[in-house]
């Protein structure tokens, strides 16, 4: 069987490309370029290449778009040199020479909660059950978080009744 991040690359090209990401290894490493702190106070979103740079690899002189987290716009527009030294230490040269902050929550940012929903102790039983022939622990239990996460039933008001 193969693995999908073997193709990813190639599937993934001209999404990144719109964007400006020459390849989108900027942003799956993103934590480990910029550093944990920095990563999550803000995250790429674009590049913009000046025009008539051609379709040079090396293009260089470009201009990062940076999206921060609510309330943290000063503290990267602080950071911007140290993320500009960082993304040019990756690209191995100096693609990157100017850096846009951006107010807003990153979708991965937000944090799903199963919030108002309540589950039936049967049917957590009836999980276990389902999954206990499962020998692998990890599998185990993201199975049973997905059952739970399907099978229960949000809590309704007695307004809507």
């Amino acid at each position: 069987m193969e693995r999908l991040d073997k193709h990813f690359e190639k599937l993934a090209a001209a999404s990144f490309a719109r964007y400006g990401f020459a390849y989108g290894e900027l942003l799956a490493r993103w934590t480990e370029i910029a550093g944990a702190e920095t990563a999550r106070l803000c995250t790429p979103q674009r590049i913009k290449w000046p025009r008539g740079g051609g379709d040079d690899k090396r293009k260089l002189s470009g201009t990062i778009v940076l999206r921060a987290e609510p309330g943290c716009g000063l503290e990267v527009q602080h950071l911007v040199p140290l993320i500009l030294e960082r993304v040019n230490q990756f690209y191995g040269f100096g693609a990157i020479s100017a850096a846009v902050v951006q107010q807003g929550s990153s979708p991965s940012s937000k944090i799903l909660k199963n919030k108002g929903k309540f589950i039936d102790p049967s049917i957590l039983r009836a999980i276990d059950e389902r999954t206990n022939q499962v020998a692998d622990d990890d599998l185990k239990a993201a199975l049973r978080r997905l059952g739970a996460g399907v099978l229960a039933a949000r809590q309704t008001s007695p307004q809507d009744e």
